[in-house]
């Protein structure tokens, strides 16, 4: 939730667990092992076997957010105790074009689309085929992973934001993607190894880590 929110409620967490934003991780993990969870505007989508009732919705840009964690129940453990609550900051915003959007801007967005037709690799889909595409978890598939975040970056790109810092990965992801058609619309795949580096630059441009940065909400 956000420090704001959270402020607001007396510094406390609100009983009703449906007030924020909640995410549930299937690891098991031995005493004193650790599990690194990086927060993201589409890393809650597109991770696998990651459950959340709100991943996909963009976090605010120059916003500060609180976060807390546990260990959940199972049939032979009880829960833990809730950790220390810890506070984190979106990037600061960009009010100009020169900047770029998460794809779950874009996703829901979809009326302010500069493009209605891009090509993934080798292949054109229409603006309702991209929609399809977005709204697909990625379920282990690389490609899909690749595809959610190329179709934004090449979106940003389109409406006005700097593509140097990701004009190499562009085209070194069209060029892996080849002739694959990205499922729902079709049955391509890919390892999401073989993807991930290219996922993460994408990722990072389109979240403002590198690049022109994020753009003002």
């Amino acid at each position: 939730m956000t420090v704001a929110d959270f402020i607001a409620n007396g510094n406390q967490w609100p009983d009703n667990p449906d007030e924020v934003c909640q995410a549930s991780f299937p690891n098991s993990l031995a005493p004193n092992q650790t599990f690194e969870v990086v927060i993201g505007d589409d890393r809650l989508f597109d991770s696998f076997g990651v459950r959340s009732d709100c991943s996909g919705n963009p976090l605010l840009c120059d916003t500060a957010y609180v976060f807390r964690c546990r260990v959940s129940e199972t049939a032979s453990c009880d829960a833990s105790p809730w950790g220390n609550s810890i506070a984190c900051a979106t990037l600061p915003c960009n009010p100009g074009q020169n900047c770029t959007y998460s794809q779950g801007y874009w996703k829901n967005h979809s009326d302010v689309w500069p493009l209605q037709n891009l090509t993934l690799g080798a292949v054109s889909y229409n603006k309702s085929q991209l929609l399809q595409i977005l709204n697909r978890p990625a379920q282990a598939n690389g490609l899909v992973i690749l595809a959610h975040q190329l179709i934004a970056a090449k979106l940003n790109i389109a409406n006005g934001a700097d593509p140097a810092a990701v004009q190499q990965s562009v085209i070194d992801a069209d060029s892996m993607i080849g002739g694959l058609i990205v499922p729902p619309i079709g049955n391509g795949y890919l390892s999401p190894a073989q993807t991930s580096e290219l996922t993460d630059t994408l990722t990072e441009y389109n979240e403002g880590t590198i690049g022109p940065g994020h753009c003002d909400d």
